[in-house]
């Protein structure tokens, strides 16, 4: 895990040190399922991150984006279940949504007025418990929020 990660902070270092900007992120969180096919297929110009699942999820993620350039969209590869997501070894579910919300919030700094986080992998809006925590999750960061 540390080599791909190792491997992807170069990837990053090299486009900045080039001068050139992301508008997009892809996170992957290290438990979901063939995530190593997409670090092999990945789009030219999109960094993708690996989230340690050893570690909390979202303090990985607001470092991640207070990293990053103002945003258009971030991609969110991870598990998840009606209402639930998996972030490294943080599973955020709409009964502790409020423990992180100061840290959601920041995001949006990191966000530009028309950002997209769009969510894959997972069975987030199964039910009306994981569409409020979509709504909750929209309201924090001010962006729009998309499950797939």
């Amino acid at each position: 895990m540390s080599q791909l990660m190792a491997t992807e902070n170069r990837s990053a270092e090299t486009l900045a040190e080039s001068g050139q900007h992301t508008q997009s992120i892809v996170v992957v969180d290290a438990a979901a399922n063939n995530y190593q096919y997409l670090l092999t297929n990945r789009l030219l110009g999109i960094d993708v991150h690996i989230l340690d699942g050893q570690q909390d999820g979202i303090t990985q993620l607001q470092t991640l984006l207070q990293q990053s350039q103002t945003l258009s969209s971030l991609h969110l590869i991870c598990q998840g279940a009606p209402g639930q997501l998996q972030l490294g070894s943080t599973l955020l579910c709409e009964m502790n949504l409020w423990v992180y919300a100061d840290d959601i919030r920041q995001w949006r700094s990191s966000l530009s007025d028309n950002a997209e986080i769009l969510i894959y992998g997972c069975d987030l809006a199964a039910n009306r418990v994981g569409q409020a925590f979509i709504s909750w999750l929209k309201f924090l960061t001010g962006a729009y929020v998309h499950v797939y």
